[in-house]
Formats: C-alpha cells, structure tokens, sequence
C-alpha cells in the first residue's frame, strides 16, 4: 500500500503541468527527477555524516534536502530558474564548507560537475546561463586552491579518507549518469511524440494527409503492388448541421477506428480531409481491395455510431484504384477520387472500382453534397 502511494506520487511530481507548453515538458521531467533523485542522496549521506560527528554538515545536509523540496514546489509551478538558483546554491555551500572543515581529497570538488551540467542543460537565458558558468568555474577554482583545509583537515586516518573520497566519486558520477541517462530516455520520448504529432491527426489518431502520401510514395517507388482506396463519409454535412461538430467529431473517431479495426496486418489508412480517408492496400489485387472495401461498409452497418441514445447510420462511398492504372502516384489518387465522386453520384452506399479513366464530374453533385 505505502509502495503504490509513493509511486503515484512519484508519477504525480514528474507529470508537466497541463499549461505548461510541449516543447518545455522534456526539461521540466529531466529537472523534477534530478530534484527528487538529489533529495533521496543526501538522504544516504546522513548515516554517513553522523559518523563524521560534523554537526555543521549536518545540519547542511539537512538544509539541502528542505531547499530541495522548495525548488520541487517551485519547479511544479514552472519557476524554473529560481528553483534551480535555490538548489544549486544550497549544493554549492554544502561542498564549499564541507571541503573548508575536511580539508583537501574528500571528493567534495566532484559535485561542481554535476552543478555545472544542471547550468548547462537549463533553460536559463544565455547571457545568465554564462555568468553563472564564470562564477561556477571561479569558485571551484577559488575552493580547491585556497579555501579547502582553510577550517580544518580530515580527522581520521588515510583509509577513512580514501573511503569518503571514494564515496563522493561514486555518489557524483552516479547522480551525473543518472542526469545524462534521463536526458537520454525523456529526449527519446519527447521527439517520439513530436514526430507522432507531426504524422497523426490529432482528432482521430490516424496517419494525417502527409504523411500517409509519404507512405504511399514509398510504395510507388519501390514499384510495389498496391491497391489505393479513398473512403468518403455520405451526408456528414448533415450530422453537423443536426447534432452540431462535437457529434462530427465522434463520427469520426468512430469511423477511424472502424477502419483500423478492419484492415489487414500492412494496411494503412491517413484521414486526408474533412470526412475523407485513404487507404493503402500492399500486395493487394483489386479483387481482394473489394472484399476489404465491402467488409468496411458491412461492418460500419452493423456497428453504427451511437451518440447517447441516438443512433447514427453513417454509409461509406469508396474508389478503389490499383497502382497498375495509373503512371504516377497523383494520377492513382485522382483516378481514385473520380471514382469515389462517381459512387457519389450513382447513389452513395457504394463501392466504385472501373472507369472515372477520364477527368468526369457529375453536374448535379455539388461540392456541399459531397
């Protein structure tokens, strides 16, 4: 029970707030798991400082860990900066003052890396960005030549020495990996979803128009056999005229997964227009793109789009063309859509797969029909 509250709270903090934009997202993950992952390591040194019986580093220690917790309320409201301006100058007095009271080969030097890598991957302005990298580069400097051993050196013999230094090399490079791993994994999935963004419909979660004639130009030229399908939403102008765009929007979802629920294992499927579909059918000869086509309709029959109480009856009307007809994918797509207008015209709740050879319009379809 205590392990599934942590867990969802852990979840909660490294979920980006709703209002925060998408491109800012990866840094706000990468920074709340630092703060989170920073805070449970001073939590270990705390045996290891009560053995060094140091009540000044200590009690620094303690003050990092509640200065962390600010900087995550901070950074949960999107300050950015001075969260890390807060956690970062807590971290640079405990190392500094550690070193002063223990003196020189403690390892305390190790964490300016990790505090120059949080300036460097910020989204602090340049100029800023620079000023705190001079400053940062300064005061290690500063600590290392002149400042630690200033209060004291180590009490205890070489061993203990080499065993604390030992520890904060490790405790520094791996809250460094556990930074650059991160920035690995959330960079990995924010381009994932950009480029998802980039080639989905964000209403209906199919390939979009670009991207699905890239997957069919991909096709063509590799001289593959495929069928092309364009499917057309009959009278979809009158379900928003009648039960308004959210009702539209719904058709269309439902009609989106309809389709992907019925291809085949290689099929695709893009929206490409308002109420319109393409379908590409690998492998596939017209005769089997019609078995395809006709489950299509049979299946939207059955299983009709309900909206609260009120059922739907949505019919498709289909042009099927096969790469064979045409000497260019834009002459595949348009012999498709003339067919598809020629299943229009001749009544809807139909599949169309010969003719449409020439440029043909049918005077009594307008487009608002369509």
């Amino acid at each position: 029970m205590l392990h599934r509250i942590l867990q969802r709270s852990w979840l909660r903090l490294l979920r980006p707030p709703a209002e925060l934009a998408v491109e800012r997202q990866r840094t706000y993950q990468i920074f709340m798991q630092t703060y989170l992952f920073a805070s449970l390591a001073h939590l270990a040194f705390v045996p290891v400082l009560i053995w060094l019986d140091n009540l000044i580093l200590q009690l620094g220690n303690l003050a990092c860990i509640a200065f962390n917790l600010v900087a995550i309320s901070l950074h949960r409201h999107c300050h950015f900066a001075l969260a890390l301006l807060i956690k970062v100058s807590a971290i640079l007095a405990l190392i500094t003052v550690g070193g002063m009271l223990m003196g020189e080969h403690t390892g305390f030097e190790y964490y300016f890396f990790i505090v120059l890598f949080e300036i460097l991957i910020s989204e602090m302005r340049r100029r800023f960005k620079l000023m705190l990298v001079m400053g940062l580069l300064f005061l290690s400097l500063l600590s290392v030549n002149w400042l630690y051993g200033m209060w004291g050196e180590w009490p205890y013999g070489p061993i203990s020495l080499r065993m604390v230094h030992s520890l904060n090399l490790v405790s520094a490079g791996l809250l460094f990996a556990y930074m650059l791993l991160q920035l690995h994994f959330i960079t990995e999935r924010t381009e994932l979803r950009f480029r998802i963004d980039a080639s989905h419909d964000s209403l209906t979660g199919l390939l979009n128009r670009r991207a699905i004639f890239e997957r069919g130009e991909a096709y063509w030229k590799k001289g593959s056999v495929f069928c092309l399908l364009i499917v057309d939403a009959d009278h979809f102008k009158a379900v928003n005229d009648t039960h308004g765009h959210s009702a539209g929007d719904q058709v269309l979802r439902h009609l989106a997964r309809l389709l992907s629920r019925a291809l085949r294992d290689g099929d695709l499927v893009g929206r490409v227009g308002g109420e319109e579909f393409l379908l590409i059918l690998p492998e596939t000869s017209l005769l089997e793109a019609r078995v395809v086509a006709e489950r299509l309709r049979h299946r939207l029959a059955e299983r009709p789009c309900r909206l609260d109480d009120v059922s739907l009856p949505i019919t498709l009307s289909m042009g099927l063309a096969q790469a064979t007809e045409a000497s260019s994918l834009r002459e595949l797509v348009e012999l498709a859509d003339r067919r598809l207008y020629m299943a229009k015209a001749s009544g809807r709740d139909r599949l169309v797969m010969e003719g449409g050879d020439e440029p043909w319009e049918d005077p009594h379809l307008s487009a608002a029909a369509r």
